[in-house]
């Protein structure tokens, strides 16, 4: 039994017991949108998931968590606008800005992390100072 029908380019998803359908129109520039939007919250999200298990570290301010802290500060800084510029104009050929608070959203992100990072190299430099002195 199928619960969908595709005809040229729209589809139908039949809702089981009420008998009504869900309707939409198939193109593979929305498909393709929704795959590297995905694509870049899953990377997103592993950076963060990276930066949250140095804090979790014996020692929090080490190389390793700098050197993270950078590339997931690069992400959002430069990932986020190629990513807005791909999507937005490249694939899905719009002219105005939509959506453009989330990728500033990522930026302000993006900037904050450069701050933390100026934070944790400041923090690493008197670590291995205190440490020299032990």
């Amino acid at each position: 039994m199928e619960n969908y029908e595709l005809l040229e380019n729209r589809f139908g998803i039949k809702i089981p017991l009420t008998g009504s359908y869900i309707q939409g129109v198939y193109q593979s520039n929305v498909i393709t949108t929704i795959a590297l939007t995905l694509f870049f919250y899953v990377l997103f999200f592993y950076k963060l998931s990276s930066i949250l298990k140095t804090f979790k570290a014996k020692t929090l301010f080490t190389a390793t968590a700098i050197k993270r802290l950078n590339h997931f500060a690069l992400f959002n800084l430069i990932g986020s606008p190629l990513a807005f510029v791909l999507i937005h104009f490249a694939i899905m050929k719009h002219t105005t800005f939509r959506d453009l608070p989330t990728y500033l959203l990522h930026l302000i992100l993006g900037v904050f992390i450069l701050f933390i990072v100026t934070v944790f190299k400041k923090g690493y430099q008197i670590q291995a100072e205190n440490d020299l002195t032990i």
